[in-house]
């Protein structure tokens, strides 16, 4: 359990509260999608061949992916002047560049004499002497992108090759949480518009405090909304991840307890009070017969052994100095001592905030879920045209020790196999893959939706509709 919860108003019995009636799903805007192909209409449905289709894949590209903020890499990774990453998604190629004044500009990768790309797909270094050098033919570019040198200028044309007009194009970018953002549309809404209220949950979980403990990435057999859907409800977790049951199966582990809800673009949820319109009510245990408080510990350290993001070595230690108090004193105890062993190592935790979100989406490719100084998040692109494979990464985030705040962040590691992963982490890719083949089968039209247990599916659909609809 990766809540994060105020322990005093740790209150609302289940079985004093009744469920409203479940509704249809509302998308959360007013566009007239009725001429996107296989559109979600009636919000109980998603058509099958959103997930397979060439042709929808291809308005994905154009209208969505082309027009919509994406996170690229995390800022810890270009830590000084010439440091670059770059990012791919489908067609396009960008390097992340650190500028000399230590701010950061975002350039499209690609030389401007024949096409050669100046970095490899996920390629982090430095660019030596402060120039982006072709290895082709040695033509060289300052770190903003402007043109300092070619090679036999004389013979060519002095308009075509003029330093006013020649030089790598700058992409439109931010940087927020720690995460450097693009968009590939000038005219499309700032970074904090698009997000809007959703900053007042995700600022205080202070991410960009957080360092990457490991990033990891591979090739799944899925298209990429087949994946991210899977770390979109936690409806599936009864069945697919037994251990984080504690043995209870069936009714006896809650799926009301499980709900995830909208705020604001239908993209985040957060912590009481609840914002959403089928209403929610924490029940007093997940599991029968167990309390709340030694269910949030004991799971805690199940997502430990299955994960190592989300809960860690950090997290554990706290947990085995008081796992064997009274019930009732180990969540009010856990958080109070938590706080004052960070407090003793000098690690700048954010402080506990209600409006922080444990669990939430960032449109349209970044799920997060986590606990205080923690954050695991998943990001999945499509594979180049594919709709059939996407690139799954999975990275995990902790609020490190001030002394560590500079340290090099580790490599990334992959492609991982599907038996590298930590078990959770692989149960979940097992489902990816059988998922997207039933969906190709032709056996079934559409899959059917809980509006209440699985919303955030429903609010990628339909963004991704807003955009194919408005572009």
């Amino acid at each position: 359990m990766t809540t994060q919860l105020n322990p005093e108003t740790q209150t609302a019995p289940a079985e004093t509260q009744t469920a409203p009636p479940v509704t249809p799903y509302e998308p959360q805007h007013d566009v007239d999608t009725s001429a996107v192909p296989f559109r979600v209409s009636d919000g109980v449905h998603i058509p099958a061949q959103r997930h397979y289709d060439q042709e929808f894949a291809e308005l994905e590209y154009s209208k969505m992916w082309l027009h919509t903020w994406q996170w690229a890499i995390r800022e810890e990774y270009v830590p000084s002047a010439g440091d670059y990453m770059e990012y791919t998604i489908v067609d396009k190629t960008v390097i992340v560049v650190r500028q000399k004044d230590n701010s950061i500009k975002v350039l499209e990768n690609v030389c401007p004499h024949r096409g050669t790309r100046f970095a490899n797909t996920a390629e982090c270094g430095t660019f030596g002497g402060n120039q982006i050098v072709c290895r082709f033919h040695g033509w060289r570019f300052d770190l903003d992108g402007s043109q300092s040198y070619i090679y036999g200028r004389r013979g060519f044309v002095p308009e075509s090759v003029d330093p006013a007009e020649l030089g790598l194009k700058e992409v439109r970018s931010a940087v927020k949480y720690g995460f450097v953002w693009i968009n590939f549309d000038d005219n499309a809404p700032s970074l904090d518009d698009f997000l809007g209220t959703m900053d007042d949950h995700v600022a205080p979980i202070g991410m960009d405090r957080m360092r990457v403990r490991w990033w990891r990435y591979t090739e799944v057999p899925a298209n990429w909304k087949v994946s991210m859907e899977a770390f979109m409800e936690a409806y599936h977790v009864m069945q697919s991840h037994p251990e984080l049951n504690l043995g209870a199966t069936g009714d006896a582990y809650s799926v009301d307890g499980l709900t995830f809800y909208h705020h604001g673009m239908g993209h985040v949820d957060s912590t009481p009070p609840w914002d959403h319109t089928q209403g929610f009510n924490l029940p007093d245990s997940f599991v029968d017969g167990m309390s709340f408080g030694r269910f949030f510990i004991e799971q805690n350290r199940v997502l430990f052994e299955g994960l190592d993001a989300t809960n860690t070595a950090r997290d554990e230690y706290i947990a085995d100095r008081i796992r064997d108090l009274p019930d009732d004193e180990l969540l009010p105890r856990f958080f109070e001592e938590l706080y004052t062993y960070a407090q003793d190592a000098k690690i700048p935790m954010p402080p506990l905030d209600l409006n922080a979100s444990n669990y939430g989406y960032i449109f349209p490719n970044m799920v997060f879920l986590g606990f205080p100084g923690n954050i695991l998040f998943y990001r999945v692109r499509p594979n180049g045209h594919d709709p059939n494979t996407a690139f799954f990464e999975a990275v995990a985030l902790q609020v490190p020790r001030e002394v560590d705040m500079n340290n090099a962040p580790p490599p990334l590691e992959g492609p991982m196999a599907k038996d590298d992963w930590p078990f959770v982490l692989r149960q979940d890719m097992e489902n990816i893959e059988l998922q997207q083949q039933g969906y190709r089968s032709g056996a079934i039209d559409h899959a059917t939706i809980s509006p209440r247990y699985e919303p955030m599916i429903f609010s990628l659909h339909s963004e991704l509709d807003r955009y194919l609809a408005t572009y």
